[in-house]
């Protein structure tokens, strides 16, 4: 256990001889060998900027890295509960765990730190090979203070919460106290400086989220008195695109949720700032989206104050230390789930999804995510022991299949991505045939069985609507193709004549950035259609065009 108070925790990264050689105990395991005995040789995990108002990327040991997340529960954050869950993480093929950390655990007693969970997950997942993002559940949780720790839910007077319209304190803290937001800083600064002391050379913790679903539930705004005067006073002058007035003048109907995103977005700005003067990790935030079924009502669909849509560039404008904006997206229906997605998919903010569900339909979306150019990665929710298992017998999960095809492919995509040579096909309810266009060369993306008709061969579609591929153009005539449960066919464009004739079909595996073939595909594999099985593939094809 680190010794509470002085910030220094339990591990170290002391070297000699280029090995970390400092022995602590966590908890009731002793973990020196594992964490600190090992060679040192890792790079700190950064945030690219992008040229010309372009997007950041991520990198983890100077290379480009796609995370691909499994998020323990909200109960689940503990060396203890992650080692039980290992075998479940396999399955999941996750390059990267998402653990919270609550505040509470943190600094039980003000002033005062507990660094034994943090130091067991980094230990549990340098045993798990597997990158840790920490989720700092501190002022917010779902638009609520439930990880605050108890000396600060003690003390409403030093510690005010968001007052109602009837007058009545909620459970969140109010974001216009300075208060509350000095504590949240200190304790995330301690945080940081104690990741620096015991990761800093091992780069274990690649990223660390700030907050979670930030904003306030259970109403609109704060109606205190201090809150009251600052929402009649006129707009401050760094609320990007504020004009002469109060709040009520510049954003009418509006005026309680841009009051509360400036308030939030400031005090999560400043949280993330303190943090990230301890240790230049990236850092973001998640958001619990505003677009909802039924009706949108700020503090009731959705946290009021939280970066939604319409309020992303103040959002980034007020709090610049955040470095992703990410949308935690659900939404099984393909229309509203890249709506959302494309929102929060801007110049200088690339896509990142830290949560969504497991179903095929997730799974789907999630291939979709994955192929945006420049996007950071995604993170599915929750994770028990009965992952990736039916009935005793091992039985992959559609996300997990997902990471296991776009993982080993990740080096050599993600620079064919980022530069617009990707395409990606995703199968609908009732849309069983989608079409690819590429310079020089059309595909058409088949799922189900495929027979002929009017209109030629088509798509059935597969009865449970699993088909997902990402296809990149490596040269003019060769072609990457992921994916599973489809059938693909080449096209010259159209007004060109001609056909394109099949070269050859490799299946393989990529290592250190290149495709390594394992066996042709050929005869009854191409005669109809390059196929892609239910259990995935990756194909090298190459192709020839002739007049």
């Amino acid at each position: 256990m680190g010794r509470a108070g002085d910030g220094s925790g339990g591990l170290a990264n002391r070297t000699a001889g280029g090995r970390a050689c400092r022995r602590y105990a966590v908890g009731a395991a002793t973990i020196g060998a594992l964490l600190t005995c090992t060679p040192v040789a890792a790079q700190q995990s950064r945030m690219i900027a992008g040229t010309g108002g372009g997007k950041p990327r991520l990198e983890v040991d100077g290379t480009p890295f796609l995370l691909l997340g499994i998020q323990l529960n909200n109960s689940s954050g503990f060396a203890s509960q992650m080692r039980r869950l290992a075998p479940a993480i396999a399955r999941s093929h996750a390059n990267t765990v998402m653990a919270p950390v609550g505040w509470e655990g943190v600094e039980p007693v003000e002033g005062r730190f507990d660094w034994s969970v943090v130091d067991g997950l980094i230990s549990e997942a340098r045993a798990q090979k597997v990158r840790l993002v920490l989720l700092w559940f501190g002022s917010w949780k779902n638009g609520n203070m439930s990880y605050v720790p108890a000396w600060v839910k003690r003390d409403p007077v030093r510690f005010p919460g968001v007052t109602t319209a009837q007058g009545q304190r909620i459970e969140v803290l109010s974001p216009i106290a300075a208060a509350n937001r000095d504590a949240d800083a200190r304790a995330f600064a301690a945080l940081m400086a104690h990741l620096k002391a015991v990761d800093g050379a091992r780069g274990t913790v690649i990223m660390v989220q700030v907050e979670n679903e930030a904003g306030t539930l259970g109403a609109d705004r704060d109606y205190s008195p201090a809150a009251e005067a600052l929402f009649r006073a006129p707009v401050p002058a760094d609320m990007p695109g504020a004009k002469p007035g109060d709040w009520t003048a510049n954003y009418a109907e509006r005026a309680h949720e841009a009051f509360m995103a400036y308030h939030t977005a400031r005090y999560i700005g400043a949280v993330a700032a303190a943090g990230k003067a301890a240790y230049r990790l990236p850092l973001y935030v998640n958001v619990w989206p505003r677009e909802q079924p039924g009706l949108l009502r700020p503090g009731d669909s959705s946290p009021s104050g939280g970066a939604v849509s319409w309020l992303l560039p103040q959002w980034r404008a007020l709090a610049p230390a955040i470095d992703v904006v990410g949308v935690d997206n659900y939404d099984t229906n393909v229309a509203p789930y890249t709506e959302i997605a494309r929102a929060y998919d801007v110049p200088g903010n690339p896509l990142f999804v830290p949560e969504t569900g497991g179903s095929m339909a997730h799974a789907r979306h999630a291939f979709w995510t994955l192929a945006q150019p420049h996007a950071v990665g995604i993170g599915k929710f929750g994770i028990g022991e009965g992952f990736g298992m039916r009935d005793g017998v091992a039985m992959e999960e559609p996300i997990a299949l997902d990471y296991r095809l776009i993982g080993p492919v990740a080096p050599l995509l993600l620079p064919l991505r980022d530069a617009g040579r990707v395409r990606v096909a995703i199968e609908e309810d009732g849309i069983a045939n989608v079409p690819m266009s590429f310079p020089g060369i059309d595909l058409v993306v088949r799922f189900g069985e495929v027979r002929d008709g009017y209109g030629g061969p088509r798509g059935q579609g597969n009865a449970d609507v699993s088909g997902r591929v990402i296809a990149a153009q490596v040269a003019a005539d060769r072609y990457l193709l992921v994916g599973a449960n489809a059938n693909l066919r080449f096209a010259p464009p159209l007004g060109r004549g001609g056909t394109v004739q099949l070269i050859s079909v490799e299946e393989g595996h990529v290592e250190r950035g290149a495709f390594v073939r394992d066996r042709w595909l050929n005869g009854d594999e191409t005669a109809f259609g390059v196929k892609l099985p239910p259990t995935g593939a990756t194909l090298m094809v190459t192709v020839e065009q002739s007049q």
